[in-house]
């Protein structure tokens, strides 16, 4: 049971077989470009990095609440889910999520996220057949799974995505199902 609303845009019907054929996909990027991040003081997780994580990064907020992101694409330090652009003028796929932990669980240890509502939830997905944005709505848990964190220094963290996702059962509108290790570099 999807407990969300979910904006869906037709990105098919926005970019017509003319316009597919001339857009040129750097152009229409409207997010960050990609900048390298420095994992060098990030421990390695204790299980193999997702293959779906293209990037992560991780910001300790003056609160000391942690705001981590994961993508499928490659985004500058500091770009939450909330800030990637849904191109409508050609297509594009990828994913981003973004959580946002109160301080009192940015500790090691594992985090049951349907048992957290308090934990902010956004994401951006963008698929061939469709696209959208949503986030925390009310006091309802965003994110299923669980969020395993093994490392939290300054300049990184690290940890381990069990089962992690939207909950939403389509890929292309929910994004995937994150299971594996991740390097967050910190912003």
């Amino acid at each position: 049971m999807i407990r969300r609303t979910f904006a869906l845009h037709l990105l098919a019907a926005a970019c017509g077989s003319l316009l597919a054929l001339a857009c040129d996909p750097p152009q229409c990027i409207e997010s960050p470009a990609a900048t390298p991040l420095d994992v060098a003081a990030c421990e390695t997780p204790p299980v193999a990095v997702d293959p779906q994580i293209a990037g992560a990064h991780a910001e300790w907020l003056e609160n000391g609440d942690l705001v981590i992101t994961w993508t499928s694409l490659g985004l500058e330090c500091g770009t939450r889910a909330e800030n990637v652009e849904i191109g409508l003028d050609c297509e594009r796929t990828g994913w981003v999520f973004t959580v946002e932990l109160p301080a009192a669980l940015a500790v090691a240890g594992t985090i049951d996220m349907d048992a957290h509502p308090e934990v902010i939830g956004t994401m951006t997905v963008m698929g061939p057949s469709g696209s959208g944005k949503t986030g925390t709505i009310g006091d309802e848990p965003f994110f299923t799974g669980q969020l395993e964190l093994t490392q939290l220094d300054p300049g990184c963290v690290t940890g381990v995505l069990h089962g992690f996702g939207s909950g939403i059962p389509d890929p292309t509108l929910g994004g995937p199902e994150l299971n594996g290790g991740f390097l967050a570099p910190t912003c």
